[in-house]
């Protein structure tokens, strides 16, 4: 068997060699020119079989195939001849097996048969084998790549068509059938449950359809049965089909990575201590958690495995998977599931640079595409599944709960929402020494928020709903609009803008997991923590990165920075706050802090989990503060022990921000 499970590997290398070798000779066109064979044999395909190459009909008889080839069926065959590969390693000296039956009997039998006669002539043929692969037949005397005999070929039998060729013609896998090749090989002991097969081949998802009219029977079983010669089957596996990766098609063509079922079960563990569900759920059906951590598990270790080669149209720069196109829970930022191998024009957020496929190793063709086996995946859990979570107040995410116009988690804000979204333009003009101007730098910047006014005098309330979080931990991140923006500040001059800054707190509310309430929220917000605020005054720009700041960008929008160019130190002043290029500040992110959660609500149409902002104003601190508020979002992104986190409450002096851990 050792020959065919190198085809399996090796089935295009051998093939490529097998061109060079056996190209077109003048032999050949001498024959060619004079005609082709019209040899007639007065038997069936079985019996010339045993006369033209008796080591193949050897094989054919001890497989079980020899009543088909004896049969009233019409059928092609193209017989190797007798040297042309090892006999001992498929039939003993009795006569007997030596291999796997339905392996022979599929990638080395059916791989050389085809349905209704097909003769050799002066056109190219293509045509399906009895295993479902692609044949072909040419006009210069090939079949695939092997090279049809001068003499014996056009044999007319009682039943169909025989053809002497010189080598076998290599099995070619496809993608999905190199799956089941790499699970067979792979010595792994939690193989059967955890790994990439044991997904894709479970009886539940992979359920091919029979099409009868392209199958051949012959009668009927004892109990009224069709007994199938050849089964014409229809791959249906509906995992796939869902992130749009038919393995399975011989006409398709991907890069695909296949996890050994070692690394497959380390990833699948860390997407299960991602998804532990609230245990409400199981209140619908018992087991219904289990169930839930098992499918997605096992979803998240396969997400970014399959690339689409006729869709990726700059492979040279970067890879869409097909999760990119085809997504199971809806809409997602064009820049998830996308790799890149090399800076493009445009970097997008929160992207690095990573060649996953320079990390694969050898790369081996299949019919299909090619395949790379990998005892580590190429990229980590955060860029495979463990995502940054966004979520825009703008986007209709205001939680509204509670009883008419008195809601729980949002209080004090008038209705209607106003959202807005736009480009602030910030202009730098340039000078030469001689004070010449020399021309314009322009940075345009995009913000887009809801402006929350009080509906009266109060402090506001308002909470958004986060979706699709996991039981892990997460940066938590407000991003926020200046006050001015909200005035037709094109037509304001910079000194009548309205710099106040916002004084506020952030709570973190989760369902409940335990307990008469488990699965609601609970409704007052406790367990405050209070985070400490630095004095900025004095810090240099080397003590702002220590904090995780990179530049000034990072702070809020209207804390009123200056930099001392002879002590390098950042002072107060009462300018807007502008970057270290000197470009106005629009959008500020605030770093709120870390935050573990104990469920996941992955995929769940109900959301687990709440984020309030509140503002935190006293009536004798209205004038140097707003109550009114731009909220742009809240950020979610998953903690990276390995990463420099912000120190907490990085953000502008006389700010206090709070959190509440409920049921911590």
């Amino acid at each position: 068997m050792n020959n065919i499970k190198n085809t399996f590997r090796a089935g295009f290398a051998i093939a490529a060699g097998l061109v060079a070798m056996y190209s077109c000779t003048d032999t050949w066109d001498d024959h060619y020119n004079a005609g082709l064979s019209a040899l007639k044999f007065n038997g069936t395909t079985m019996q010339a079989l045993e006369e033209t190459a008796p080591d193949f009909a050897k094989v054919v008889k001890a497989y079980g195939f020899s009543r088909e080839l004896s049969s009233d069926n019409t059928y092609t065959v193209w017989a190797p001849a007798d040297g042309s590969f090892d006999l001992s390693e498929y039939v003993g000296t009795n006569g007997e097996r030596l291999a796997d039956s339905a392996e022979v009997v599929n990638d080395f039998i059916k791989n050389h048969v085809a349905l209704y006669s097909l003769s050799l002539t002066t056109k190219d043929q293509s045509f399906p084998l009895l295993n479902n692969k692609r044949g072909s037949m040419t006009a210069d005397g090939k079949f695939g790549h092997s090279l049809i005999d001068e003499q014996q070929n056009n044999i007319s039998c009682k039943n169909g068509v025989l053809h002497l060729i010189d080598t076998p013609s290599p099995y070619a896998c496809n993608l999905f059938e190199m799956i089941a090749k790499q699970y067979k090989d792979d010595p792994s002991e939690d193989k059967e449950t955890l790994s990439l097969y044991a997904y894709l081949y479970d009886p539940h998802v992979n359920k091919d359809t029979l099409i009868e009219n392209k199958s051949v029977s012959r009668g009927v079983d004892a109990d009224g049965n069709k007994i199938w010669v050849s089964k014409y089957l229809e791959k249906n596996n509906t995992v796939l089909k869902n992130v749009d990766a038919r393995l399975y098609e011989e006409d398709s063509l991907f890069i695909a990575i296949f996890p050994t079922a070692k690394a497959w079960g380390e990833r699948y563990k860390k997407a299960e201590s991602l998804l532990k569900f609230n245990p409400s759920e199981d209140k619908r059906a018992v087991g219904t958690c289990d169930s839930l951590t098992r499918h997605y598990a096992n979803s998240f270790a396969m997400t970014d495995l399959y690339y689409n080669q006729k869709a990726n149209e700059h492979k040279e720069d970067s890879l869409k998977s097909t999760n990119y196109y085809n997504l199971w829970h809806g809409v997602v930022d064009w820049t998830q599931h996308v790799y890149y191998s090399k800076e493009p024009k445009v970097m997008p957020e929160d992207k690095e640079i990573n060649d996953i496929l320079a990390k694969c190793g050898d790369p081996i063709e299949c019919s299909n595409g090619i395949a790379y086996i990998v005892d580590e995946y190429p990229f980590s859990a955060q860029e495979q599944f463990f995502k940054k979570i966004k979520v825009f107040a703008s986007d209709g995410s205001v939680n509204k709960m509670g009883s008419g116009g008195n809601w729980t988690y949002t209080k004090n804000v008038g209705e209607p929402f106003t959202p807005r979204s736009g480009v602030f333009n910030s202009s730098i003009t340039d000078y030469n020494e001689e004070g010449e101007e020399t021309g314009m730098d322009v940075l345009r910047q995009t913000y887009r928020y809801v402006d929350f006014v009080p509906s009266n005098s109060g402090n506001i309330t308002v909470s958004l709903n986060v979706p699709n979080t996991l039981s892990g931990t997460y940066d938590i991140y407000l991003v926020t609009c200046p006050l001015w923006l909200s005035t037709d500040y094109n037509n304001i001059p910079q000194e009548d803008w309205d710099i106040r800054p916002y004084r506020f707190t952030v709570s973190v509310i989760e369902r409940e997991n335990e307990g008469s309430n488990m699965g609601q929220f609970p409704t007052k917000s406790s367990q405050f923590k209070t985070f400490d605020n630095p004095e900025w005054e004095g810090l240099s720009k080397d003590d702002l990165k220590k904090l995780g700041l990179a530049s000034t960008t990072y702070l809020a929008p209207n804390w009123p920075l200056e930099l001392d160019e002879e002590t390098n130190k950042y002072k107060p002043n009462s300018q807007i706050l502008r970057d270290d290029n000197g470009h106005i500040i629009v959008n500020d992110t605030t770093y709120v802090g870390q935050y573990q959660f104990k469920n996941a609500y992955y995929g769940r149409s109900d959301y687990g989990v709440i984020i309030q902002i509140a503002s935190s104003i006293l009536s004798g601190q209205r004038t140097d503060y707003s109550q009114e508020m731009l909220i742009s979002s809240i950020i979610l992104k998953p903690h990276d022990e390995d990463a420099p986190v912000a120190e907490e409450a990085n953000t502008r002096k006389s700010i206090q921000l709070t959190t509440s851990n409920i049921n911590k």
